[in-house]
Protein backbone atom coordinates (compact mmCIF):
# COMPACT_ATOMS: atom_id res chain seq x y z
CA UNK A 1 0.00 0.00 0.00
CA UNK A 2 2.98 2.43 1.19
CA UNK A 3 4.73 1.30 -2.29
CA UNK A 4 1.52 2.11 -4.51
CA UNK A 5 1.31 5.28 -2.64
CA UNK A 6 4.86 6.31 -3.33
CA UNK A 7 5.02 5.51 -6.99
CA UNK A 8 1.79 7.60 -7.49
CA UNK A 9 3.33 10.71 -5.89
CA UNK A 10 5.40 12.77 -8.77
CA UNK A 11 8.85 13.51 -7.60
CA UNK A 12 9.16 17.11 -6.49
CA UNK A 13 10.85 19.45 -9.18
CA UNK A 14 13.24 22.50 -7.30
CA UNK A 15 13.75 25.58 -9.47
CA UNK A 16 16.47 27.76 -9.46
CA UNK A 17 15.69 31.03 -10.23
CA UNK A 18 18.84 31.71 -11.55
CA UNK A 19 18.48 28.75 -14.27
CA UNK A 20 15.57 30.39 -15.60
CA UNK A 21 15.17 30.77 -19.61
CA UNK A 22 16.36 34.61 -20.14
CA UNK A 23 13.68 36.53 -22.10
CA UNK A 24 15.19 37.11 -25.99
CA UNK A 25 16.21 40.65 -26.29
CA UNK A 26 14.18 41.50 -29.35
CA UNK A 27 11.55 40.57 -27.32
CA UNK A 28 12.49 43.24 -24.52
CA UNK A 29 13.18 45.92 -26.59
CA UNK A 30 9.50 45.46 -28.54
CA UNK A 31 7.90 45.56 -24.73
CA UNK A 32 10.24 49.10 -24.46
CA UNK A 33 9.13 50.63 -27.85
CA UNK A 34 5.06 49.82 -26.97
CA UNK A 35 5.56 51.32 -23.82
CA UNK A 36 6.98 54.20 -24.60
CA UNK A 37 4.61 54.55 -27.72
CA UNK A 38 1.80 54.62 -25.18
CA UNK A 39 3.48 57.15 -22.86
CA UNK A 40 3.53 59.41 -25.76
CA UNK A 41 -0.02 58.45 -26.62
CA UNK A 42 -1.16 59.67 -23.60
CA UNK A 43 0.54 62.62 -23.34
CA UNK A 44 -0.58 64.10 -26.78
CA UNK A 45 -4.03 63.61 -25.52
CA UNK A 46 -3.71 65.19 -22.13
CA UNK A 47 -2.29 67.61 -23.88
CA UNK A 48 -4.27 68.44 -26.22
CA UNK A 49 -7.38 68.13 -23.69
CA UNK A 50 -4.97 71.27 -21.90
CA UNK A 51 -5.02 73.08 -24.63
CA UNK A 52 -8.70 72.80 -25.82
CA UNK A 53 -9.45 73.25 -21.82
CA UNK A 54 -7.74 76.58 -22.13
CA UNK A 55 -9.50 77.83 -25.08
CA UNK A 56 -13.06 76.69 -23.92
CA UNK A 57 -12.42 78.86 -20.38
CA UNK A 58 -11.28 81.69 -22.87
CA UNK A 59 -13.75 81.70 -24.78
CA UNK A 60 -16.36 81.48 -21.50
CA UNK A 61 -14.56 84.53 -19.69
CA UNK A 62 -15.35 86.89 -22.61
CA UNK A 63 -19.33 85.85 -21.82
CA UNK A 64 -19.00 85.76 -18.59
CA UNK A 65 -18.11 89.11 -18.37
CA UNK A 66 -19.75 90.81 -21.28
CA UNK A 67 -19.86 93.80 -19.47
CA UNK A 68 -16.22 94.87 -18.75
CA UNK A 69 -15.18 93.23 -22.45
CA UNK A 70 -17.48 95.42 -24.46
CA UNK A 71 -17.08 98.97 -22.33
CA UNK A 72 -13.41 98.61 -22.75
CA UNK A 73 -13.70 97.85 -26.22
CA UNK A 74 -16.07 100.71 -27.05
CA UNK A 75 -13.69 102.46 -24.77
CA UNK A 76 -11.16 101.90 -27.31
CA UNK A 77 -13.50 102.90 -29.84
CA UNK A 78 -14.29 106.69 -28.41
CA UNK A 79 -10.40 106.98 -27.63
CA UNK A 80 -10.01 106.51 -31.57
CA UNK A 81 -12.59 108.87 -32.81
CA UNK A 82 -11.32 111.39 -30.43
CA UNK A 83 -7.60 110.77 -31.58
CA UNK A 84 -9.08 111.15 -35.14
CA UNK A 85 -11.21 114.47 -34.38
CA UNK A 86 -8.09 116.13 -32.21
CA UNK A 87 -5.55 115.97 -35.34
CA UNK A 88 -8.55 117.01 -37.90
CA UNK A 89 -8.66 120.30 -35.79
CA UNK A 90 -5.07 121.09 -36.27
CA UNK A 91 -6.14 121.50 -39.89
CA UNK A 92 -9.16 123.23 -39.22
CA UNK A 93 -11.10 120.33 -39.21
CA UNK A 94 -9.96 118.58 -42.22
CA UNK A 95 -8.73 114.95 -42.81
CA UNK A 96 -7.02 113.90 -46.13
CA UNK A 97 -4.78 110.70 -45.03
CA UNK A 98 -3.70 108.72 -41.89
CA UNK A 99 -0.32 110.96 -42.13
CA UNK A 100 -1.69 113.65 -40.49
CA UNK A 101 -1.23 111.25 -37.60
CA UNK A 102 -4.76 109.59 -36.57
CA UNK A 103 -3.83 105.71 -37.57
CA UNK A 104 -2.50 104.89 -34.11
CA UNK A 105 -4.61 106.46 -31.66
CA UNK A 106 -3.26 103.79 -28.44
CA UNK A 107 0.48 105.21 -28.68
CA UNK A 108 -0.98 108.90 -29.76
CA UNK A 109 -3.39 108.65 -26.35
CA UNK A 110 -0.56 106.85 -24.27
CA UNK A 111 -3.19 104.23 -23.54
CA UNK A 112 -2.56 100.96 -21.08
CA UNK A 113 -3.78 98.00 -21.82
CA UNK A 114 -3.93 95.62 -19.10
CA UNK A 115 -2.09 92.65 -18.71
CA UNK A 116 -3.15 89.60 -20.39
CA UNK A 117 -4.73 91.63 -23.31
CA UNK A 118 -3.82 92.29 -26.34
CA UNK A 119 -5.56 95.51 -28.43
CA UNK A 120 -5.06 96.71 -31.81
CA UNK A 121 -7.18 99.63 -33.39
CA UNK A 122 -7.19 99.69 -37.13
CA UNK A 123 -8.93 103.41 -38.78
CA UNK A 124 -9.47 102.57 -42.03
CA UNK A 125 -10.36 105.47 -45.45
CA UNK A 126 -13.65 103.15 -47.03
CA UNK A 127 -13.84 106.69 -49.69
CA UNK A 128 -10.74 105.28 -51.84
CA UNK A 129 -13.05 102.91 -54.01
CA UNK A 130 -15.25 103.34 -57.13
CA UNK A 131 -19.51 104.05 -55.30
CA UNK A 132 -21.05 101.16 -57.04
CA UNK A 133 -23.91 102.35 -56.26
CA UNK A 134 -23.88 105.45 -57.74
CA UNK A 135 -21.22 105.11 -60.23
CA UNK A 136 -22.39 106.48 -63.66
CA UNK A 137 -22.99 104.04 -66.62
CA UNK A 138 -20.52 105.51 -68.57
CA UNK A 139 -17.28 104.88 -65.70
CA UNK A 140 -19.00 101.50 -64.67
CA UNK A 141 -18.52 100.49 -68.48
CA UNK A 142 -14.53 101.34 -68.72
CA UNK A 143 -14.08 99.76 -64.95
CA UNK A 144 -15.31 96.34 -66.75
CA UNK A 145 -13.82 96.46 -69.93
CA UNK A 146 -10.19 98.14 -68.99
CA UNK A 147 -9.67 96.77 -65.29
CA UNK A 148 -11.65 93.74 -65.50
CA UNK A 149 -11.80 92.83 -69.37
CA UNK A 150 -14.98 92.10 -70.22
CA UNK A 151 -15.44 92.52 -74.06
CA UNK A 152 -17.68 95.31 -75.43
CA UNK A 153 -21.11 93.72 -75.10
CA UNK A 154 -20.61 91.44 -71.78
CA UNK A 155 -19.67 94.96 -70.51
CA UNK A 156 -22.72 96.38 -71.53
CA UNK A 157 -24.82 93.44 -70.34
CA UNK A 158 -23.25 93.53 -66.77
CA UNK A 159 -24.06 97.38 -66.51
CA UNK A 160 -27.46 96.98 -67.26
CA UNK A 161 -28.48 94.38 -65.68
CA UNK A 162 -26.82 95.68 -62.31
CA UNK A 163 -28.45 99.05 -62.74
CA UNK A 164 -31.79 97.56 -63.47
CA UNK A 165 -31.49 96.07 -60.08
CA UNK A 166 -30.47 99.47 -58.13
CA UNK A 167 -32.92 101.52 -59.92
CA UNK A 168 -36.20 102.02 -58.06
CA UNK A 169 -38.83 101.18 -61.34
CA UNK A 170 -39.47 98.00 -62.83
CA UNK A 171 -38.49 98.81 -66.59
CA UNK A 172 -36.01 96.99 -68.21
CA UNK A 173 -32.97 97.99 -70.23
CA UNK A 174 -32.26 96.75 -73.51
CA UNK A 175 -29.47 94.06 -71.82
CA UNK A 176 -30.78 94.16 -68.44
CA UNK A 177 -33.08 92.40 -66.12
CA UNK A 178 -35.71 93.17 -64.08
CA UNK A 179 -37.93 91.14 -61.51
CA UNK A 180 -39.82 89.48 -63.84
CA UNK A 181 -36.82 87.72 -64.91
CA UNK A 182 -36.20 86.98 -61.50
CA UNK A 183 -39.67 85.27 -60.64
CA UNK A 184 -39.16 82.85 -62.71
CA UNK A 185 -36.17 81.09 -60.18
CA UNK A 186 -36.37 78.88 -58.13
CA UNK A 187 -36.80 79.99 -55.00
CA UNK A 188 -38.23 83.13 -56.63
CA UNK A 189 -37.54 86.77 -55.52
CA UNK A 190 -37.44 90.21 -56.90
CA UNK A 191 -34.73 92.47 -57.55
CA UNK A 192 -34.27 94.60 -55.25
CA UNK A 193 -34.78 98.38 -56.81
CA UNK A 194 -32.30 99.52 -53.91
CA UNK A 195 -28.60 100.16 -53.29
CA UNK A 196 -26.33 96.98 -53.10
CA UNK A 197 -26.40 95.80 -49.19
CA UNK A 198 -22.90 93.85 -50.32
CA UNK A 199 -21.05 93.00 -52.89
CA UNK A 200 -21.68 89.04 -52.27
CA UNK A 201 -25.70 90.48 -53.36
CA UNK A 202 -24.36 89.94 -56.75
CA UNK A 203 -24.71 87.00 -57.32
CA UNK A 204 -28.25 87.41 -57.14
CA UNK A 205 -27.96 88.92 -60.59
CA UNK A 206 -27.83 87.84 -64.40
CA UNK A 207 -24.89 87.36 -65.77
CA UNK A 208 -22.95 88.65 -62.17
CA UNK A 209 -23.80 85.61 -61.25
CA UNK A 210 -21.52 83.71 -63.98
CA UNK A 211 -18.52 85.97 -64.21
CA UNK A 212 -17.87 86.58 -60.41
CA UNK A 213 -18.68 83.60 -58.95
CA UNK A 214 -18.52 80.06 -59.48
CA UNK A 215 -20.64 77.10 -59.95
CA UNK A 216 -21.26 76.64 -56.22
CA UNK A 217 -21.84 80.68 -55.80
CA UNK A 218 -18.39 81.28 -54.29
CA UNK A 219 -16.63 84.56 -55.42
CA UNK A 220 -13.61 83.80 -57.84
CA UNK A 221 -10.99 85.72 -58.49
CA UNK A 222 -12.49 88.51 -60.83
CA UNK A 223 -14.63 88.86 -57.58
CA UNK A 224 -11.36 89.63 -55.21
CA UNK A 225 -10.50 92.37 -58.08
CA UNK A 226 -13.44 94.07 -58.17
CA UNK A 227 -13.93 94.31 -54.56
CA UNK A 228 -10.53 96.19 -54.63
CA UNK A 229 -12.01 98.66 -56.62
CA UNK A 230 -15.62 99.03 -56.02
CA UNK A 231 -17.27 99.90 -52.38
CA UNK A 232 -21.23 99.56 -51.32
CA UNK A 233 -20.57 101.87 -48.09
CA UNK A 234 -19.13 104.67 -50.30
CA UNK A 235 -22.14 107.12 -51.88
CA UNK A 236 -19.48 110.19 -52.00
CA UNK A 237 -16.70 111.72 -53.81
CA UNK A 238 -13.62 109.45 -54.05
CA UNK A 239 -10.69 110.36 -52.08
CA UNK A 240 -7.78 110.82 -54.30
CA UNK A 241 -5.55 110.32 -51.21
CA UNK A 242 -6.73 106.71 -50.77
CA UNK A 243 -7.48 105.53 -54.03
CA UNK A 244 -5.49 102.60 -55.40
CA UNK A 245 -3.58 102.98 -58.79
CA UNK A 246 -6.00 100.87 -60.97
CA UNK A 247 -9.13 103.96 -59.46
CA UNK A 248 -6.57 106.43 -60.42
CA UNK A 249 -6.05 105.66 -63.51
CA UNK A 250 -9.70 105.44 -64.55
CA UNK A 251 -10.96 108.16 -62.68
CA UNK A 252 -8.05 110.13 -65.23
CA UNK A 253 -9.09 108.38 -68.22
CA UNK A 254 -12.75 109.57 -67.56
CA UNK A 255 -11.28 113.11 -66.58
CA UNK A 256 -8.71 113.77 -69.22
CA UNK A 257 -5.65 114.28 -66.56
CA UNK A 258 -2.65 112.06 -65.76
CA UNK A 259 -2.62 109.90 -63.08
CA UNK A 260 1.07 109.73 -63.08
CA UNK A 261 1.74 113.15 -62.03
CA UNK A 262 -0.96 113.67 -59.74
CA UNK A 263 1.27 113.39 -56.79
CA UNK A 264 4.21 115.39 -57.72
CA UNK A 265 5.88 118.58 -56.26
CA UNK A 266 3.76 118.62 -53.26
CA UNK A 267 5.27 119.55 -49.88
CA UNK A 268 3.07 117.37 -47.66
CA UNK A 269 2.72 113.21 -48.55
CA UNK A 270 -0.82 114.32 -49.14
CA UNK A 271 -2.84 116.25 -51.82
CA UNK A 272 -5.05 118.99 -49.61
CA UNK A 273 -6.60 120.33 -52.70
CA UNK A 274 -7.67 118.56 -55.95
CA UNK A 275 -5.72 119.40 -59.27
CA UNK A 276 -7.83 121.39 -61.48
CA UNK A 277 -8.39 118.92 -63.88
CA UNK A 278 -9.32 116.20 -61.19
CA UNK A 279 -11.42 119.17 -59.15
CA UNK A 280 -14.69 117.49 -59.58
CA UNK A 281 -18.30 115.77 -58.07
CA UNK A 282 -16.63 112.73 -58.89
CA UNK A 283 -13.32 112.90 -57.05
CA UNK A 284 -11.71 115.15 -53.98
CA UNK A 285 -9.13 114.97 -51.33
CA UNK A 286 -10.81 114.32 -48.25
CA UNK A 287 -11.38 111.40 -45.86
CA UNK A 288 -15.28 111.08 -46.03
CA UNK A 289 -16.00 107.48 -44.30
CA UNK A 290 -13.87 105.90 -41.55
CA UNK A 291 -13.87 102.38 -40.83
CA UNK A 292 -13.10 102.05 -37.01
CA UNK A 293 -12.21 98.44 -35.97
CA UNK A 294 -11.03 97.68 -32.50
CA UNK A 295 -9.75 94.17 -31.48
CA UNK A 296 -9.01 92.67 -28.41
CA UNK A 297 -7.90 89.49 -27.51
CA UNK A 298 -7.18 87.08 -24.47
CA UNK A 299 -5.33 83.84 -25.68
CA UNK A 300 -6.63 82.86 -29.45
CA UNK A 301 -10.36 84.55 -28.35
CA UNK A 302 -11.09 87.88 -29.87
CA UNK A 303 -13.73 90.77 -29.53
CA UNK A 304 -14.23 93.00 -32.52
CA UNK A 305 -16.44 96.13 -32.21
CA UNK A 306 -16.28 97.81 -35.93
CA UNK A 307 -18.14 101.01 -36.30
CA UNK A 308 -18.20 103.17 -39.80
CA UNK A 309 -18.30 106.52 -39.29
CA UNK A 310 -18.89 109.89 -40.88
CA UNK A 311 -16.86 113.05 -39.80
CA UNK A 312 -19.14 115.79 -38.54
CA UNK A 313 -16.65 118.62 -37.04
CA UNK A 314 -18.61 121.45 -38.86
CA UNK A 315 -21.99 122.80 -39.35
CA UNK A 316 -21.17 122.78 -43.37
CA UNK A 317 -20.07 118.86 -43.23
CA UNK A 318 -23.35 118.38 -41.37
CA UNK A 319 -25.41 119.91 -44.44
CA UNK A 320 -23.35 117.21 -46.70
CA UNK A 321 -23.79 114.49 -44.54
CA UNK A 322 -24.64 110.67 -46.31
CA UNK A 323 -26.08 109.10 -43.02
CA UNK A 324 -28.08 106.97 -43.28
CA UNK A 325 -27.03 105.55 -46.54
CA UNK A 326 -25.39 103.20 -45.73
CA UNK A 327 -26.34 99.61 -46.17
CA UNK A 328 -28.88 97.89 -44.20
CA UNK A 329 -29.33 101.45 -42.58
CA UNK A 330 -32.81 101.10 -42.78
CA UNK A 331 -33.14 97.36 -41.42
CA UNK A 332 -35.10 96.90 -38.19
CA UNK A 333 -32.61 94.75 -36.80
CA UNK A 334 -29.56 97.40 -36.76
CA UNK A 335 -28.06 98.59 -34.13
CA UNK A 336 -29.89 101.10 -32.33
CA UNK A 337 -27.20 104.35 -32.79
CA UNK A 338 -29.65 106.91 -33.01
CA UNK A 339 -31.34 109.29 -35.51
CA UNK A 340 -29.50 112.21 -37.20
CA UNK A 341 -30.83 114.92 -35.04
CA UNK A 342 -30.12 112.88 -32.18
CA UNK A 343 -26.59 112.51 -32.98
CA UNK A 344 -26.31 116.26 -33.82
CA UNK A 345 -28.90 117.74 -30.62
CA UNK A 346 -25.46 116.08 -28.68
CA UNK A 347 -22.66 117.68 -31.02
CA UNK A 348 -21.21 114.39 -31.04
CA UNK A 349 -17.96 114.63 -33.91
CA UNK A 350 -19.70 111.60 -35.75
CA UNK A 351 -21.94 110.40 -37.46
CA UNK A 352 -22.58 106.91 -37.14
CA UNK A 353 -23.72 104.87 -39.97
CA UNK A 354 -23.08 101.12 -38.56
CA UNK A 355 -22.18 99.54 -35.34
CA UNK A 356 -21.39 96.14 -35.12
CA UNK A 357 -19.82 93.22 -33.41
CA UNK A 358 -17.28 90.54 -34.06
CA UNK A 359 -17.05 91.79 -37.91
CA UNK A 360 -14.28 93.85 -39.24
CA UNK A 361 -14.96 94.63 -43.11
CA UNK A 362 -12.92 93.56 -45.80
CA UNK A 363 -9.18 93.94 -46.22
CA UNK A 364 -7.78 96.86 -47.12
CA UNK A 365 -6.77 98.12 -50.21
CA UNK A 366 -3.75 99.85 -50.62
CA UNK A 367 -3.28 102.92 -52.16
CA UNK A 368 -1.77 104.38 -55.44
CA UNK A 369 -0.02 107.24 -53.07
CA UNK A 370 2.18 104.85 -51.19
CA UNK A 371 3.86 104.12 -54.43
CA UNK A 372 3.79 107.31 -56.35
CA UNK A 373 5.82 108.78 -53.47
CA UNK A 374 7.71 105.85 -52.25
CA UNK A 375 5.58 106.06 -48.59
CA UNK A 376 6.04 103.05 -46.36
CA UNK A 377 2.72 101.72 -45.32
CA UNK A 378 4.16 102.18 -41.90
CA UNK A 379 4.92 105.80 -41.62
CA UNK A 380 2.26 106.97 -39.83
CA UNK A 381 2.49 110.83 -39.26
CA UNK A 382 4.68 113.14 -40.99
Amino acid sequence: MALRENKSRKPAIHTNPSEAPELDPRKRGSVLVAVLAIILLLTFMVTRFMNEAMDDLEYRAIFNEPADVRSFAFSMLEVAMANVQEVALIDDGKLYAAEQGWSDPLQYAGIQVPNGWEVSIEIRDEGGKLPINTISEALLNRLLEEELEFDFGTARELSSTLLDWIDPDDSRRLNGAESDDYLDRTPAYRAANGPLQSLEELRLLNIWEDEFFDPDGNPNERFSRLSDLVSVLNSGAINLNAAPTPVLELLALEGGWQSDYLFDGLQAPYLKQSPAAADNETSGVQVGLLRITVRLQRGNIPFIVSALVEPNFSTQQAGRSRAGSGPGAAAEDAPKIGSVKEQEAIQFPFKILQLSEYTQGGLETRSARYSAMDIGKESASF
